[in-house]
């Protein structure tokens, strides 16, 4: 299996890639552009260039289910455009964007024609099926912090710039609602964690991003299953 932040174009060896972004045409979309919509049909897989995105779905009670952060090198959409379904999850803008949408008939010609290609994309789905599995282990072994610090976390891992003096500088293009569905706690819990971790002296929040001035320690108030 994959290491969880290795991204699907980062899988692919150079001839692959460039084959991959070859099959489509780029396109740009502006914060809370809806990229991919919960039940529409799929007749195409994204692939990102620039910028993050959300991997949500509304619950029947009315409330957002963030499942996860995407960024550059990420790929979605491509089970549906694979095996024909409409999509199981809504796909949002959080900064500006830039991706190359990838007609489904011509990715499946792609991954017949370049097999390697096809264990990358077994990699990716292992990868998202054993993260699932630790996120609903972490729902139900973790408190709140723990929850919060691990999405913080994973942040920093895979979106974090890293600054003079070992702080990381880390996008946070979340509202506090959004945190707290993707960490599987309430809003109020979510402040509470976010406000204790400050007090510790780990990060540091402001509009839109955050610093975290010592992400070993921020680690270790992680979950850890």
């Amino acid at each position: 299996m994959a290491d969880p932040h290795t991204t699907f174009l980062e899988s692919l060896a150079t001839d692959d890639r460039q084959a991959l972004l070859s099959l489509g045409y780029r396109r740009e979309w502006a914060p809370g552009s809806v990229l991919v919509r919960t039940g529409e049909g799929a007749d195409s897989a994204i692939v990102l260039l620039a910028g993050l995105v959300k991997i949500h779905k509304m619950a029947s009670g009315g409330e957002e289910v963030l499942f996860a952060i995407a960024g550059a090198g990420d790929l979605f959409g491509e089970m549906s455009a694979i095996h024909p379904a409409v999509r199981s999850a809504s796909v949002t803008a959080l900064t500006p964007v830039e991706g190359v949408v990838l007609p489904a008939p011509d990715l499946r010609s792609f991954f017949a024609r370049h097999p390697a290609t096809v264990t990358a994309l077994l990699d990716l789905a292992l990868t998202r099926l054993y993260t699932a599995d630790m996120q609903r282990l972490e729902f139900v072994a973790s408190d709140s912090l723990g929850r919060v610090a691990s999405r913080l976390v994973e942040l920093a891992e895979r979106f974090g710039e890293a600054l003079k003096g070992g702080a990381i500088e880390v996008p946070l293009p979340l509202n506090q609602e959004e945190l707290a569905s993707w960490s599987g706690a309430s809003r109020e819990s979510t402040a509470r964690a976010l406000r204790s971790l400050r007090e510790l002296d780990l990060i540091r929040t402001q509009r839109r991003h955050l610093t975290v001035f010592d992400l070993e320690r921020l680690r270790s108030h992680a979950a850890r299953i």
